[in-house]
């Protein structure tokens, strides 16, 4: 397995290792009973249509999107329009996903007519669940929209059992927990509930309090909780004089970090059997500005993992590849968050240089007739490269970049969003992606092109 981010640290306080003791101990009494052997749904970021199609030839269960307009926390996303939101919904469904809307930000008056719009657009189209923040919006959609189920978002910091069950009161069918919870505390609430919980698995995590941030709102006047984040905690910070203009002084603390407040990425795959012990209902990968690859690569691996966790609890443990494949995604050194307890310096990567990557995505598969693939090629390609094939299925299969052709020509060194053909050692489907290693050789190439 390839280290992505630093080994955690034992616990040091012992109220943390007593409460890891009490998971393990429920996590061995509960993978043997029913509530453990829930298939909890995977649930995919989708933030385009292209994405949307990725997440549900790769295996996910449920996608969750937003609309253009400022109605969701992702303003940044591709999104979708109201127009599109009819076909994304169509072309889930008849692949067998649920699709959920999100309208999580916090609004205010003067975008509720948009949002009543919205509300009844989606109950229109069958959306099956919309996921919202604000107890506003949440008795809008009771009134507008009775019919269409409500999850509560991560952003309403939902942290104890008696919280869960008031939204529950007020019509919630399902809790999207607050990533400031450990293994235990999930444990606590799942046993004095019975309303469908949920919890972040993988991606990006706030440094504020369930994304209730307002550095970024303060700093270039984007509000985070109304889907603006300019992601201020990401940057690298220096220290300056008031008399001293244009000197900058770097702000160092132990071993040179200047990132303090850029946390790792959330990766719950190392203890994911004490997450599939919980017995949860839904499992979610962040990312909806991510790529088609990322979305592909986390949602196979943990699907992957589901799946032998419910066809043999006992027998589970994590496999190496699965750890690689994480890996090769765009991150920013891993962590587990607060499920294992609370972080320490660990879990801010303050000597950030950048994503760790080492692959990225080569090309799309278009159709297959007989041995010839069709392609559309997304990073420039030259004869001789070694690419690899992701099977939807998990298999994965390395081959050769040669005998190319485009047009009906010949080519040795193919542009980003070239579409050509080539005879290929499997039989892919439509949609599928092959991927390439990334390397400083690849900008050499664009610039040449």
């Amino acid at each position: 397995m390839r280290a992505a981010g630093k080994r955690l640290m034992p616990p040091t306080n012992p109220w943390a290792a007593a409460g890891i003791c009490f998971c393990l101990v429920r996590h061995l009494l509960l993978r043997y009973t029913s509530n453990a052997m829930r298939k909890p749904e995977i649930l995919a970021p989708a933030g385009s249509m292209e994405t949307l199609r990725t997440a549900c030839l790769y295996g996910a269960d449920a996608v969750y999107l937003g609309v253009r307009g400022g109605t969701n926390l992702r303003e940044g996303a591709k999104n979708f329009s109201l127009d599109e939101l009819p076909l994304a919904v169509s072309f889930a469904h008849a692949c067998g996903v649920r699709v959920y809307l999100t309208l999580n930000t916090y609004p205010h008056d003067d975008q509720f007519p948009e949002i009543e719009d919205l509300i009844r657009s989606a109950a229109k189209v069958g959306v099956d669940a919309v996921i919202v923040s604000d107890v506003g919006v949440l008795s809008l959609v009771r009134k507008l929209a009775p019919g269409v189920a409500v999850h509560l978002s991560t952003q309403a910091n939902t942290v104890n059992t008696a919280a869960v069950n008031a939204w529950a009161d007020l019509g919630v069918s399902r809790i999207i927990l607050a990533r400031e919870l450990s293994c235990e505390e999930i444990a606590r609430i799942r046993d004095g509930t019975k309303i469908e919980l949920e919890i972040f698995i993988h991606g990006s995590v706030c440094i504020s309090v369930s994304g209730r941030c307002l550095i970024s709102d303060y700093l270039c006047g984007r509000d985070p909780n109304r889907g603006q984040c300019a992601q201020p905690c990401r940057w690298d910070y220096a220290l300056m004089e008031r008399t001293r203009d244009g000197r900058y002084m770097p702000v160092t603390q132990e071993e040179g970090f200047t990132f303090l407040f850029n946390s790792r990425d959330l990766c719950l795959l190392p203890v994911f059997d004490r997450v599939m012990g919980l017995g949860l209902d839904g499992l979610k990968i962040e990312g909806r500005n991510k790529a088609p690859l990322y979305v592909a690569t986390a949602v196979s691996v943990y699907c992957q993992a589901r799946d032998a966790y419910l066809g043999d609890p006992g027998a589970f443990s994590v496999r190496p590849g699965w750890s690689e494949e994480i890996g090769r995604i765009s991150n920013r050194g891993y962590f587990t968050g607060f499920f294992t307890g609370k972080p320490g310096p660990e879990g801010i990567n303050g000597d950030f240089a950048g994503y760790v990557q080492t692959h990225h995505l080569a090309a799309k598969v278009l159709e297959v007739n007989g041995g010839i693939t069709l392609m559309e090629a997304r990073n420039p390609l030259i004869e001789g490269m070694e690419l690899e094939w992701l099977s939807s299925s998990g298999a994965r299969q390395t081959f050769c970049l040669q005998g190319a052709s485009s047009d009906g020509k010949p080519v040795s060194r193919i542009r980003p969003n070239q579409v050509f053909s080539i005879e290929t050692p499997f039989r892919a489907l439509a949609g599928e992606l092959v991927r390439k290693r990334y390397s400083e050789g690849d900008k050499i190439v664009a610039e040449r092109e």
